[in-house]
Parts: C-alpha cells; sequence; structure tokens
C-alpha cells in the first residue's frame, strides 16, 4: 500500500484516503507536506466525493499560492458557488488516530515526526461550525473535534488496543 501510494503522489501531488468504514467516514490527504509544503487536509461526515472535490479544489489554491493552514473561516469557491470552510489545525496526539497513512508516508520519506495536518469543517444550516457555540447537535456529532488533544488516559487506552 506504502509504495502504491508513493507513486499515486509522483504523478499527481497527492493522494485521498478514504477512509469509508469508520463512523463518521473520513477523507484525507497524503503529499501535500512534501509535495505542497502544506499541511494535509482530513474532513469528517460528508461523502468521499464532495470531499475530493473540496481537497482538490483547496490544493488548486495553494498552487496558486493561498495558504490554508491556520484556523478560521474562509469563503471557498468550487464550481462557482461559495462555501464557508472551517479550518483547525489538528493535534500531535490525533495524528495515529487518524492519518496513519500519512505519518507512514512521512517516516519512508526520512521525515518522522513532521506531520502537520488541517482539519476542514462544514457548517449546519445556520453557519455555525463545530467550533462554534450552538452548532446543530447533529453537525458537531459527524465532525469529531481534531484540534482537542487526547488525555494520557486517551493515548494509553488507543495504544494497548494497537498492541
Amino acid at each position: 500500500m506504502d509504495e502504491e501510494i508513493a507513486e499515486i503522489i509522483r504523478q499527481h501531488g497527492w493522494y485521498a484516503a478514504n477512509v469509508n468504514d469508520a463512523d463518521p467516514p473520513f477523507l484525507y490527504t497524503i503529499g501535500l507536506m512534501e509535495r505542497c509544503k502544506h499541511p494535509e487536509f482530513i474532513i469528517f461526515g460528508i461523502d468521499a466525493d464532495s470531499a475530493y472535490t473540496l481537497f482538490a479544489g483547496l490544493i488548486a489554491d495553494i498552487q496558486r499560492g493561498q495558504t490554508y493552514s491556520e484556523n478560521g473561516v474562509r469563503t471557498i469557491e468550487l464550481g462557482g458557488d461559495k462555501h464557508q470552510v472551517g479550518f483547525r489545525r489538528v493535534h500531535p496526539t490525533q495524528h495515529p488516530l487518524y492519518l496513519g497513512f500519512a505519518m507512514g508516508f512521512l517516516t519512508n520519506s526520512g521525515r518522522i515526526g513532521e506531520l502537520s495536518a488541517m482539519q476542514a469543517f462544514w457548517p449546519d444550516d445556520k453557519g455555525r461550525f463545530p467550533f462554534d457555540t450552538g452548532c446543530d447537535i447533529a453537525v458537531y456529532n459527524l465532525q469529531p473535534r481534531l484540534d482537542i488533544g487526547l488525555t494520557p488516559r486517551e493515548i494509553r487506552e488507543f495504544e494497548r488496543r494497537w498492541q
């Protein structure tokens, strides 16, 4: 799998890892740190095609000089439509749980421990994001907050499950 990912990154500049058997499903990028000098992206709770389209648009923006490496809300234009997208930096304690192939890719590139990622969020029907007070609970539940670090107990529990 690692060589397949590396080959797609060589050919196309990035790889989309689709984790559709998780609840909620998510999609994340691999290769942006290597090819674009930009943090990877991860998004939860939307279909893979929509997530891929969003990431392709963000990457095209990055190639034109934009950056999405800071927390905030940005207006993104996709296919002539404008969308609000929230961004939060993923806490490093969350990396092993959600970004394993991205970690492996950087490790194989000699960049152990250098992973950086931004979580993209979509708003509820009133424009509130999971990091905003009053966000619709259904929207909140589909987008786990990876910007919040795990406790030492949570880290130990994760490590025990994967040993």
